[in-house]
């Protein structure tokens, strides 16, 4: 997820605070949620600082994000095939680095929690160490990330 300026925090808090509340009085929606519970009271909170509140609204737009976006209503079969495909195509090479075989992972060049998607034209093979520092970056904002912490590495050892 994205970043949040720290004035603004204690607005989101205070949101989250809000979905709790509002759930509390749809037991029927904590049930429904199960294990998704906290996920769904953060997801809400920051939803709610652009939007109007609406629990109902809220908890059918949740499910359809995780029911729609999430890789795991691929069977491990298809995702073996699918990380395959992807690996082969991109010469089993990490798309930010440059290094060759290794620890690969699969990385969802636009981050699944900023609207990206499955496609194998949004997925690219990252080698381990650039997908763990990468996280919910777009591959964009990594690679700037990724240069202006190579510029500061370089001041301080020349500093």
């Amino acid at each position: 997820m994205a970043r949040v300026k720290p004035g603004i925090q204690w607005y989101i808090d205070i949101n989250k605070l809000r979905v709790a509340e509002d759930l509390d009085k749809h037991p029927e929606l904590v049930k429904a949620l199960g294990g998704y519970y906290k996920t769904f009271v953060k997801w809400a909170g920051n939803q709610r600082f652009t939007y109007e509140e609406n629990i109902q609204e809220e908890y059918k737009e949740f499910i359809d994000f995780i029911e729609n976006k999430k890789l795991y209503n691929i069977d491990y079969k298809s995702w073996k095939k699918i990380s395959e495909e992807v690996f082969k195509r991109d010469n089993y090479t990490c798309s930010y680095c440059g290094q060759v075989g290794g620890f690969l992972e699969i990385d969802h060049i636009i981050p699944i929690f900023k609207n990206g998607t499955n496609d194998l034209n949004n997925l690219t093979t990252a080698c381990r160490k650039c997908n763990r520092q990468k996280k919910d970056k777009t591959a964009e904002e990594f690679n700037k990330w990724k240069r202006n912490k190579n510029k500061e590495s370089k001041i301080i050892k020349n500093g």
